[in-house]
């Protein structure tokens, strides 16, 4: 029994301080990726390991920091995962101090005699808790220091991340192990550039992937895929629908005309780049979704107010925002799924010199739904407001009148929409314009090809509303 326990112990030594620089691969690549748009990926690598018969304990380096260590998985043919151990205590200021709680150290303070001198005392580290407290001499010292020097650095600090596996092989010789686990530092998202053609009737639009990955772990000649929807995360994390996205790790590359190809998976959408790219420890990278050209956009105009029950004095500014919007449909030269991300529109001078225009946000945007992009204010067009009427006419019941005035400072006709939201019940009284009902709390006011008004006084509309609560 003892010579037994005795060959156990040495193997085990040998594995791990003999074998450790054969465990990863020599080139590093070949991973499989899929980032989410919630700031974590799902990776799938090869290892390989030299394993004897029997039990051993391989240690794993180029591990990523942000690693979720109840996620990892790890397969081989003929072995078998007793344990997982993942290690880092990194070399930070705060760990080290930590490290030193009772202990003796160095401190430069200030010199209480001269205010721009300083000294160098000997004291011992009380506390760690918000910010160092020191015994000097028999005094507690709470306050500034200039710098702590310590001896040395102490044991069990990490340089970098370490995963240790102890396993049971049945036979001995080298193993491809199939290595995959969660971790966080990697996100992607979309953006997406407009242009308009002269005419402002019709538009270009290229869409980009952009994958960030803040992790410190760069991936060289990796399979990406790209996961776009709101997958819920569990605080104990489960392989069991990633699964499926793993599945797809054999899938042939196909660059489809240099952009990623698209397809379902569960209730989301999966991106695969189509080819092998790498993506850097510490930066980012973009690749091609897709493209459409010469789809039609509409240009609109609209100022929104909120009446309540209130008694208003003076004029009231209102802005005029500009929307851009066009249906996401193949009828449109579009149709397809538009993840979330960043719009910048870009717009033509009369020299035909393209500028931004605005740029806003969207949401994950389905195939059959409208896009509607507000990229700012109106310079020109104004619209301005005055309370004429007021009266409680109930308890909980008001009579408000509204004089409205747009104004047009362009050389060249505008449509704009007028939206007037109500809260509670309400009903129009009187109005010397047409109007529609929006929905059950707002009207609108359609004015179409609004002249300029320089000089006049420009568009003027009256109505009166009773608000009941």
């Amino acid at each position: 029994m003892t010579r037994l326990k005795t060959g156990v112990l040495l193997v085990l030594f040998t594995l791990v301080f003999s074998h450790v620089p054969n465990i990863v691969q020599a080139d590093g690549s070949g991973a499989f990726v899929a980032v989410y748009n919630s700031g974590r990926a799902l990776v799938r690598e090869t290892r390989v390991v030299t394993l004897p018969q029997g039990p051993a304990a391989v240690v794993f380096t180029d591990i990523p920091a942000s690693l979720e260590p109840a996620s990892v998985r790890a397969v081989a043919d003929g072995m078998t995962v007793k344990d997982v151990e993942y290690s880092y205590h990194p070399i930070t200021a705060g760990n080290l101090l930590d490290a030193y709680v009772g202990k003796e150290l160095s401190v430069i303070l200030p010199d209480p005699s001269d205010a721009n001198a300083r000294i160098l005392r000997q004291a011992t580290l009380l506390s760690n808790e918000g910010q160092p407290v020191f015994s000097v001499g028999n005094e507690i010292y709470v306050g500034r220091y200039e710098a702590l020097l310590l001896p040395k650095i102490p044991k069990d600090f990490d340089a970098e991340p370490t995963l240790t596996l102890t396993t049971q092989s049945a036979v001995e010789g080298k193993k491809n192990v199939s290595l995959s686990y969660l971790m966080g530092g990697v996100n992607w998202h979309a953006d997406y550039t407009m242009t308009l053609s002269k005419s402002g009737t019709t538009a270009d639009l290229d869409a980009w992937a952009t994958i960030v990955n803040t992790s410190g772990r760069a991936f060289k000649s990796a399979d990406v895929r790209l996961v776009a929807g709101d997958v819920q995360r569990a605080p104990a994390p489960r392989l069991v629908r990633n699964k499926a996205v793993m599945a797809m790790e054999s899938a042939p590359m196909d660059s489809a005309g240099g952009y990623a190809t698209e397809e379902t998976f569960s209730q989301y959408h999966v991106y695969s780049v189509g080819r092998y790219i790498s993506l850097p420890a510490d930066g980012s990278k973009q690749v091609g979704l897709f493209s459409a050209t010469d789809f039609p956009v509409k240009q609109k105009l609209t100022s929104r107010f909120n009446s309540g029950p209130g008694q208003r004095n003076g004029k009231i500014s209102q802005p005029v925002e500009l929307a851009l919007s066009f249906e996401n449909t193949e009828m449109s030269k579009i149709g397809r799924s538009m993840p979330e991300g960043l719009v910048r529109v870009f717009m033509p001078t009369a020299d035909g010199m393209q500028l931004l225009a605005g740029e806003t946000r969207i949401s994950h945007t389905a195939i059959g739904n409208e896009v509607r992009l507000v990229l700012g204010r109106s310079f020109d067009v104004t619209v301005e407001r005055t309370q004429t009427h007021f009266k409680k006419v109930g308890k909980n019941s008001f009579e408000i009148g509204w004089k409205i005035t747009a104004r047009n400072g362009m050389s060249a006709p505008q449509d704009l929409t007028l939206r007037e939201s109500f809260p509670a019940s309400w009903k129009v009284l009187s109005a010397d314009a047409e109007y529609t009902e929006a929905d059950a709390g707002t009207i609108e006011f359609s004015l179409a090809s609004l002249l300029p008004t320089k000089g006049t006084e420009g568009k003027i509309i009256n109505y009166m509303v009773q608000i009941e609560y």
